[in-house]
């Protein structure tokens, strides 16, 4: 019979395994591609996903690495306050966010906002570098 610490665990290991497979997703990375960076077979690394392996810290670590987020993070992670460009987010006074799927066409234009944007701010950023050069040279 499992004691209390052990079923803790258990259940610790299910919630980080959850997030872990939250995450890998919202990365848009395959299970397989994972576990082949951290040297584990599909169906290894698919045991900790699932919560049916242990998990030590140095592992934790490893699978940060592989999808690019601090181990902190993954700990910390909470799927109500996550911003992913396949989800369209509506802020409630809580400042919680709450995701629901976009259709095809919110996507695309969610997608060209945040392109325009981008060449706005790359613009911008050109335009005061110039500035700071004519200054720094006397020109302005």
């Amino acid at each position: 019979m499992e004691t209390q610490d052990e079923l803790l665990k258990q259940i610790a290991y299910v919630k980080i395994g959850d997030r872990l497979k939250r995450i890998r997703e919202l990365k848009g990375k395959k299970q397989e591609s994972v576990a082949r960076e951290l040297g584990l077979s599909t169906n290894g690394y698919g045991k900790i996903e699932r919560g049916e392996s242990s998990l030590s810290l140095d592992r934790l670590e490893k699978i940060a690495r592989v999808l690019d987020i601090s181990a902190l993070d993954i700990l910390k992670y909470d799927d109500s306050i996550v911003f992913n460009i396949n989800t369209m987010n509506s802020s409630a006074p809580n400042g919680i966010v709450h995701n629901y799927a976009l259709n095809e066409e919110e996507r695309r234009m969610l997608v060209e906002q945040i392109k325009t944007l981008h060449n706005l701010l790359n613009s911008q950023a050109a335009l005061i570098d110039s500035l700071m050069k004519k200054r720094n040279s006397g020109q302005l």
